[in-house]
């Protein structure tokens, strides 16, 4: 299995390797490796100050530790809330969200340019390009209270973080690693979002994170367990884990919007014009979100409307602002959308 997943890891970085010499590195870009230096000398939150401008539900489910979150609509919207963060308008500061076709970073690093920092980056790869480098998520304590998720602890025996609706895995490392491990997730879905519980021991958790990544599960992030404010329990005995996701109103699955795709329904990009001419699905409709109060009416009511943007940050907007508009058709897609011409791929 290690050979095995070596050999994928190394297909994987080549392939990508060969995407990135396509990809022009911009003047104020921030590329993985200097972002991997930077926490690594521990320089983020102190000499380095990262900003996630993904919606808060992003942030919390798994972010670059040692990041804030500043949203794009709180940036926009709520006078202010870039003061609170204290950053020194001279700080090295770098945007990031999720990935080179979501503009939310670049977006607000401009509007940070306009309020007089002078030293404002983008890392443009951002979590994709941070999972690529094989880097630790961090999750947030709303994430873990939120639910639906599978826990793992490597400390058999002990009280660990307790929520009714989450699944946990508790087992010591090399069992986790070993078949008993492997045997309790061998059913569970390879999107299912997975938190590592860290009890101050960092080597544990990123050889937990090795391990997953190598049975290809992709959702994955730590949580320190002297973060947690909630109840502490007894983990129940181990079971085979299962995961299905739980959609919100509005919200659909890929399947779904794959199959609207190809059937022709009404597709509706929301992203800037300029990412849409790049590439977007097959008979889609472009209306950027920022003219969507605005001509709304372009958006039709008679028929079954599907939307999606690059993040599902904007799509799900969408969904709030039409439905505030009387349309009860809508349908939108909260996941990681990339496109090259009408071949889009889907990663929720």
């Amino acid at each position: 299995m290690k050979r095995m997943f070596l050999t994928l890891a190394l297909f994987s970085a080549l392939v990508f390797s060969a995407l990135a010499a396509d990809v022009k590195v911009e003047a104020d870009e921030v590329v993985n490796d200097q972002m991997v230096s930077y926490y690594e000398q521990g320089a983020i939150g102190k000499s380095v100050w990262l900003v996630d401008s993904r919606p808060a539900g992003k942030f919390n489910s798994g972010h670059i530790p040692g990041a804030v979150n500043l949203p794009l609509d709180m940036l926009k919207n709520e006078a202010g809330s870039a003061d609170k963060l204290g950053i020194p308008k001279s700080g090295k500061l770098v945007f990031y969200c999720a990935g080179r076709e979501c503009t939310l970073s670049i977006d607000s690093a401009v509007m940070f340019r306009q309020m007089g920092y002078t030293d404002v980056w983008v890392y443009r790869n951002g979590v994709p390009g941070w999972n690529e480098k094989a880097q630790p998520l961090l999750a947030a304590e709303a994430f873990i209270k939120k639910g639906n998720l599978v826990l793992i602890d490597t400390a058999p025996g002990k009280d660990t973080v307790s929520v009714a609706s989450n699944q946990v895995v508790q087992l010591a490392l090399e069992d986790l690693k070993g078949k008993k491990g492997h045997d309790a997730l061998a059913l569970l879905s390879r999107n299912a979002p997975i938190v590592v519980l860290e009890r101050g021991d960092m080597v544990a958790v990123n050889a937990v994170m090795e391990d997953l990544r190598e049975q290809d599960f992709r959702r994955l992030a730590y949580f320190p367990a002297s973060a947690w404010k909630g109840a502490l329990a007894a983990a129940p005995a181990l079971t085979k884990i299962t995961w299905a996701p739980i959609y919100g109103p509005g919200q659909v699955a890929p399947k779904v919007f794959e199959d609207a795709v190809a059937s022709g329904k009404f597709i509706l990009d929301v992203r800037p014009a300029k990412d849409f001419a790049r590439g977007h699905f097959q008979g889609a409709v472009n209306l950027p979100i920022e003219q969507m109060e605005k001509d709304f009416a372009q958006v039709p009511k008679d028929v079954p409307v599907y939307v999606n943007c690059a993040t599902g940050a904007k799509s799900q907007k969408t969904f709030d602002i039409l439905g505030r508009k009387g349309y009860t058709n809508v349908s939108f897609l909260d996941a990681e959308i990339s496109c090259k011409g009408d071949k889009c791929s889907i990663k929720e």
